[in-house]
């Protein structure tokens, strides 16, 4: 019905919410938080969407993302017991690959730390949509973030605002260059990757 928008972004109400104006059009889009925090007024974005019916008060609400798998890992979210768009969104904050992981993998209790998500719903997701990312696993980074100064980059880096598959790009490109991304100081690790982001 809606498969994107593109436009400038007009207006931050807050909330995870971005006003992109199209044409003569303002257009409300409901978004993952993080990607809405790193889109800056008068930037040109493209968002992959899906527009709901609210089947109680008849609200139509555009959601948008910042590519398409993220968006079709939404929408299989949705098809979870007791999983709405607030709820997939917040899932959706911890990371797009990362959260497909941890649901292939069976990592419940990773899923326990989205507001909103609790023990018994973690371990229903799992069990309902374990088998199903097979399509989107194959266009997600390969990079899988060990424990260490990665790790800590990588939220921190996310936390500024940036994507993760950003992130996941950069240190996967300092590996190729000879760097030991495992054995580099976390400050000096962050503020190189930090350098390449900004480019």
């Amino acid at each position: 019905m809606l498969a994107f928008i593109e436009g400038v972004v007009a207006h931050h109400p807050g909330e995870g919410r971005v006003v992109v104006k199209v044409g003569d059009f303002g257009v409300l889009v409901d978004m993952v938080p993080r990607e809405a925090n790193s889109l800056r007024l008068g930037e040109r974005v493209k968002l992959h969407t899906k527009l709901i019916l609210n089947a109680q008060d008849g609200k139509l609400t555009c959601y948008g993302f910042l590519d398409a798998n993220t968006r079709d890992v939404f929408m299989l979210l949705l098809k979870g017991h007791g999983v709405g768009p607030k709820v997939a969104l917040a899932l959706l904050e911890m990371g797009t690959a990362r959260l497909v992981r941890a649901i292939e993998e069976e990592q419940a209790a990773i899923l326990t730390g989205v507001s909103g998500v609790g023990a018994k719903t973690a371990q229903r997701l799992v069990v309902e949509l374990k088998g199903q990312f097979a399509e989107v696993m194959e266009k997600l980074p390969e990079v899988v973030v060990a424990a260490g100064p990665q790790a800590e980059v990588l939220q921190a880096l996310v936390g500024l605002g940036f994507r993760e598959s950003e992130v996941h790009s950069v240190l996967a490109n300092l590996s190729a260059e000879g760097t030991d991304v495992a054995e580099t100081p976390l400050e000096e690790l962050l503020r190189v990757a930090l350098e390449r982001l900004r480019r």
